[in-house]
């Protein structure tokens, strides 16, 4: 072992009772922050500001040992995750990431190289990323991962939200406010349904049967066999879902609201353990993890704070006496949650601070938890032609086998 690797190992490893000590601390200062009078961001963000604030946060640290790592969090809070990679020079494990910016849809490949498939206005892996189906305007179009186009398929109105089917015969999209089913190959376009929400269809995992789930305008969640056009089940979500997810074995779905996650079983079944945020708080954003896990962001909107939530275990077994994790918090809006393809980081989006977070799963080893990447909305605006909008990450998949 390396001095360099020693060093970080003794940095990773707690001091007894810090986690208590930065608990009590935090708590001190986070009420502090949400008492505070209501101020413009500027104000919030002035330079006076900063100086109080990290006059205060030293002071916990000179008090009590584990005060570092307080340091650590509202530093984090005001300005991003340090130490940060400049740019996306790389991914933290293997595999290519699909992120659709306003400059449209690109490939991230481990080594930070990327390349841009064209100014489509979104874009979706198909099973183990050996095509890419994109949308613009009227158009769906089957690319390869190097950008060249496969097929496509033109409608009267605007299309969207295009997804591939698990066994990589079905796309599913939406023109207006229809539901459409179009075969892997780009022949045999029809309709599956009307009157269907602004919400992405969910296929479920598998490619024994295509099985979609689907949001239609009534706030109900409907689950159709495509090849049968039969329906499954259906089931009211109350407050209308923002997105759906399938249990990465499909035995349930979840259903995104503003402010709940609501499970079902295999015949549209209500199942308990769906958590609801306070009032004053939204869901922005969520994600299935390994094993049963899923992950939710909570955001508070009276403290302009968004937590990282590992939420209770949705499988049969005994990971569902294991209660809530909190993964991370941080200023503004933390959203846009992806999985790695070899299921060891999540990576999440942080507008707020133009950064891109890599947090290590629970249950996974390594010595590094977090990596950040700074200057995010630059990396895919390397032109500097438009308005750098805050960039969408839209699937991690393996290396291509083919």
């Amino acid at each position: 072992m390396t001095e360099a690797e020693l060093r970080e190992r003794l940095r990773e490893e707690p001091v007894p009772g810090e986690q208590e000590a930065d608990q009590r601390a935090w708590e001190v200062v986070r009420s502090s922050y949400a008492a505070r009078e209501r101020v413009s961001w500027i104000e919030r963000h002035s330079r006076l500001v900063l100086v109080v604030a990290a006059a205060a946060v030293l002071g916990v640290a000179a008090v009590t040992p584990p005060g570092q790592a307080v340091v650590e969090r509202v530093r984090e809070s005001v300005a991003g995750r340090t130490p940060s990679e400049p740019a996306l020079l790389r991914l933290p494990s293997g595999g290519r990431l699909l992120v659709n910016s306003s400059q449209g849809s690109w490939v991230v490949r481990q080594d930070g190289s990327k390349r841009r498939l064209g100014s489509y206005e979104g874009a979706s892996w198909s099973p183990h990323g050996l095509f890419v189906v994109a949308t613009r305007g009227r158009r769906v179009a089957a690319l390869e991962p190097d950008g060249d186009v496969r097929w496509t398929v033109t409608r009267p109105n605007r299309v969207a939200q295009a997804r591939w089917a698990p066994g990589g015969f079905r796309v599913a999209y939406r023109e207006g406010s229809t539901l459409r089913i179009v075969i892997g190959n780009g022949e045999g376009d029809h309709l599956l349904a009307s009157s269907v929400s602004p919400v992405a269809p969910a296929w479920r995992p598998g490619a024994v049967k295509n099985v979609l789930a689907y949001v239609d305008r009534a706030r109900s969640v409907h689950v159709v066999d495509v090849d049968t056009r039969q329906e499954l089940w259906s089931a009211g979500t109350g407050p209308a879902a923002r997105k759906l997810l399938w249990s990465d074995d499909g035995r349930r779905l979840i259903a995104v609201t503003d402010r709940a996650i609501r499970i079902y079983g295999p015949r549209g079944r209500r199942i308990s353990g769906g958590p609801t945020v306070p009032q004053g708080h939204l869901l922005v954003g969520a994600a299935v993890l390994p094993k049963g896990w899923f992950v939710y962001a909570d955001f508070n909107e009276r403290t302009e704070e968004t937590t990282l939530v590992r939420g209770t275990c949705i499988a049969s077994d005994p990971c569902l006496a294991i209660g809530p994790t909190r993964m991370f918090s941080g200023a503004g809006r933390v959203e846009n949650l992806v999985v790695s393809a070899d299921e060891r980081w999540l990576l999440v989006g942080w507008p707020a601070a133009d950064q891109l977070l890599f947090l290590r799963l629970p249950g996974t080893r390594g010595a590094r938890r977090v990596f950040a990447v700074s200057n995010v909305a630059r990396e895919f605006d390397p032109g500097g032609t438009g308005v750098r909008a805050f960039p969408h990450a839209a699937g991690w998949v393996e290396d291509a086998t083919s």
